[in-house]
């Protein structure tokens, strides 16, 4: 596939696309240089669940942006059918969307981030890109049509891609409520015999190659205050 028309992978750089949005035309990633952002796709305006899921999305903003995160939203709808919906949202279920949709009616936008897929021709699937301050693709998650999207596990995600990249560190299954380590985080396994005898005597852990460390307290209460834990089975 040449490589103007296949969609950018986890590690590769977010390609610049000049953009018309609800809040005017962008050029990403430039917009968002130096921050993270959300780039995420719905299958179509004025939908059942596209609609709760944008109402979560707008009540949990201010959680994203604790996050340092943009949102920026897109369907293969117009513009005019964004504001419309949008203001439909805002007059019905009583919450603003503080972040802008991109407008995609040609779906040029969405099949080069191949948001298009067998399971429609003429929608998007739900798509998830996180991007980092360096332009980065750092996540891709795909969902369904019919299924909506877990707004803590996406704020999750953010909040252990900054950890691993802070701390040099791996973050565990389930991170802050891990049901091993609890809130705690990975060290890289060693990557020769030397430093193997090392590991143990360094960290707490259940093999050399399965250790780990205290995470800073502020950085755990951060996302343990936006993302709660589970309820007991």
């Amino acid at each position: 596939m040449p490589e103007e028309n296949r969609f950018p992978l986890i590690g590769e750089k977010f390609p610049e696309m000049s953009l018309e949005t609800t809040h005017g035309n962008m050029k990403l990633p430039d917009v968002f240089k130096g921050k993270w952002f959300m780039l995420f796709s719905h299958p179509g305006d004025f939908t059942p669940v596209c609609t709760t899921e944008f109402y979560s999305f707008a009540r949990r903003y201010d959680d994203f942006q604790k996050l340092g995160t943009e949102l920026i939203g897109l369907s293969v709808d117009s513009t005019i059918s964004h504001i419309e919906w949008v203001n439909w949202i805002s007059a019905n279920l009583k919450i603003e969307v503080p972040f802008p949709i991109i407008g995609d009616a040609m779906g040029r936008v969405a099949s080069r981030l191949g948001m298009i897929q067998a399971e429609s021709s003429s929608s998007t699937v739900r798509a998830v890109f996180i991007v980092d301050p360096n332009s980065t693709v750092r996540l891709i998650m795909y969902y369904p049509l019919e299924i909506g999207r877990n707004v803590d596990e996406l704020l999750r995600t953010i909040k252990a891609l900054q950890m691993a990249d802070k701390y040099k560190a791996a973050v565990p299954a389930n991170w802050p409520y891990n049901e091993l380590i609890g809130d705690k985080i990975l060290n890289p396994p060693p990557k020769n015999t030397k430093d193997v005898p090392a590991r143990m005597k360094e960290f707490k852990g259940y093999s050399w190659w399965l250790t780990y460390k205290d995470a800073p307290e502020s950085d755990v209460q951060e996302i343990k205050k936006i993302v709660k834990p589970r309820a007991e089975k």
